[in-house]
């Protein structure tokens, strides 16, 4: 896949593009190995560009899986914005051909107010907020399906979740 074609890269011109590229690590990760680690403290932005990754979580009752990504994706986004933990594991059922940027030179490089690097962060948060709109529209639709014992707890997690949306 061509960099062009990479949503996070989306309005990037040519310069910009290559400037932002060139701040980042080009790596390939061998089908098998962990990328992410859920619970431990992430510390890169991955950008995807070709492979297969799974994604799943450890529970008391084993391994959870969440989904199954063909890129191209970003990982370790979330990390970044919210400065929590990883929430889940990733690791890669092909070999996968990624980009890095590590968390602290990619605030460097805002804090410098570089536009390649904002424009990748607004892309990735326009990201964030389409998966939250989904989540919103998938919890709504819980609240009609669910048995009331389940209903109180499915309330008590969107409250904790969009309690600080001022706009749900």
């Amino acid at each position: 896949m061509s960099y062009n074609q990479f949503r996070a890269f989306q309005y990037l011109n040519q310069t910009q593009l290559q400037n932002f590229v060139s701040a980042c690590q080009k790596i390939i990760i061998p089908a098998g190995q962990r990328i992410v680690q859920q619970n431990s403290q992430g510390n890169q932005i991955f950008f995807v560009l070709e492979g297969n990754v799974r994604v799943f979580l450890d529970t008391p009752t084993g391994e959870k899986d969440l989904s199954t990504i063909t890129a191209p994706t970003v990982l370790g986004e979330i990390s970044f914005f919210s400065g929590e933990p990883n929430s889940a594991n990733v690791m890669a059922l092909t070999q996968v051909r990624a980009l890095t940027i590590p968390f602290d030179v990619l605030r460097q490089r805002l804090h410098t107010g570089d536009a390649a690097s904002s424009i990748v962060m607004l892309n990735m948060a326009a990201a964030i907020a389409q998966r939250a709109s989904a989540m919103t529209r998938k919890v709504s639709e819980l609240y009609s399906t669910q048995p009331d014992d389940k209903l109180s707890e499915l309330q008590n997690a969107s409250k904790n979740l969009f309690g600080e949306w001022s706009f749900l």
